[in-house]
């Protein structure tokens, strides 16, 4: 009789810690597709040189970079980045290793007129 009382007991405490398990275990999350990161990161990423640079940097580096917003996408899905600046999204590439050009402009005003660096 004892033996079955033992069983039972250790069988529902067997149940309990089963569905503790579930509670606390998150649901596995769905794996982002390749043009779910690059709309998630286009999304987050503010400021004017942002499309230019996501745009660039897939031009040239696709494959690698994919991984670069994949890993982006899922901080942002986890809440650790809200949103980014431009500026903070070149430095995250140049430190990973990809040289995303930018098209720059230089412009000196001078007495009202807009000069562009290498006019005279």
């Amino acid at each position: 009789m004892s033996d079955d009382i033992d069983a039972l007991l250790r069988r529902k405490a067997l149940e309990l810690v089963k569905t503790k398990m579930k509670e606390t275990t998150p649901p596995p999350r769905k794996q982002l597709t390749d043009e779910e990161a690059i709309q998630l990161v286009r999304s987050i990423t503010k400021g004017e040189k942002a499309g230019e640079i996501i745009d660039n940097a897939l031009a040239l580096y696709r494959p690698y970079v994919l991984a670069v917003f994949r890993k982006i996408a899922d901080l942002h899905m986890q809440g650790v980045i809200k949103e980014l600046m431009d500026h903070e999204l070149y430095e995250i590439l140049l430190r990973a290793g990809f040289k995303v050009p930018v098209k720059t402009e230089i412009k000196i005003v001078r007495h009202g007129r807009e000069y562009k660096l290498g006019e005279s």
